[in-house]
């Protein structure tokens, strides 16, 4: 498990980069102020935070196994950009294929009934990972549908991004995007002092992840999903102890299942809605009731 958590005047803070606290800094309140300034220094374009409509967190997984998903922010733009960011923090091997997958559904869930395919905008996958993935220097790389003999680019319809938290030079301070990713990835009091230092929104994103982090359904939001990650590895971890090739992945999905089941009732019992289980464990509504009345 990773850290959680830092010390900042006093108080006992989360980091940025856990995407609930993420999710929260960005969309929770409606105001896109430090979302436009986000997004206009990865894609080295301007966008207002009046120009942004926040269509979802995620896009919903298509297979549910009661593991825990990330929580993505998708953005539609006022010329017609769609755009999502996620943050990931362990490298599960399949970050290209994910990654495709996601920007894929970006595209095509724009169409509907009697529209034109010159009028789909353009989906970029904005992908912030705290590990190393690429074998470049730089942390922040850029993919486009390109023509391999020549670099000739067949169209802007698809970009994909991919941002290495732990490439960024400790000691580079320069452009905005600069600033925004050693917020993200920030784990002491002394980073967070400089970036309050630079400018007003870097300022108000420091501030405003000292809000979030004394919000207690965020809080509460943060507990439920380390228990989540923490049960479900154990089950991965017990099921591997077997020693045996037969029956593990039966074992595997037995234990999450089983520890997803007690973690539902859990919330139940202390008094959260059906919704609100729903939104914290990505289950649906139909699986939350379904386990409810299995274990009444």
């Amino acid at each position: 498990m990773k850290k959680r958590t830092m010390q900042y005047r006093g108080k006992t803070i989360y980091l940025a980069k856990f995407d609930v606290i993420f999710k929260a800094i960005f969309v929770s309140d409606g105001d896109y102020t430090l979302l436009a300034s986000l997004l206009s220094s990865i894609l080295g374009i301007t966008i207002k935070a009046e120009d942004i409509t926040v269509l979802n967190v995620e896009i919903a997984p298509e297979h549910r196994t009661g593991r825990l998903s990330r929580l993505d922010i998708r953005v539609k733009t006022a010329d017609n950009k769609h755009i999502n960011v996620e943050i990931q923090l362990y490298d599960e091997r399949n970050m290209d294929k994910r990654s495709i997958f996601h920007l894929s559904k970006l595209y095509t869930q724009q169409m509907t009934v009697k529209m034109k395919f010159h009028e789909l905008g353009p989906a970029i996958a904005i992908n912030i990972l705290d590990f190393n993935y690429l074998p470049y220097e730089d942390y922040h790389n850029i993919y486009r549908l390109k023509n391999i003999a020549n670099n000739d680019e067949l169209t802007d319809a698809l970009e994909i991004h991919f941002i290495e938290l732990p490439k960024i030079p400790r000691d580079m301070i320069g452009s905005l995007k600069d600033f925004w990713m050693k917020f993200i990835s920030a784990e002491n009091e002394e980073v967070l002092e400089m970036l309050s230092k630079q400018n007003e929104v870097m300022d108000k994103a420091v501030k405003k992840l000292v809000y979030v982090s004394s919000d207690e359904l965020i809080r509460y939001e943060m507990d439920m999903r380390e228990k989540i990650e923490l049960d479900y590895y154990s089950a991965m971890q017990g099921s591997y102890d077997d020693g045996r090739e037969e029956g593990r992945e039966e074992g595997r999905e037995d234990g999450k299942q089983e520890k997803t089941r007690e973690i539902v009732l859990e919330m139940k019992n202390d008094g959260l809605s059906e919704e609100r289980i729903a939104r914290i464990t990505k289950l649906s509504i139909n699986d939350i009731r379904d386990i409810l009345s299995k274990l009444r």
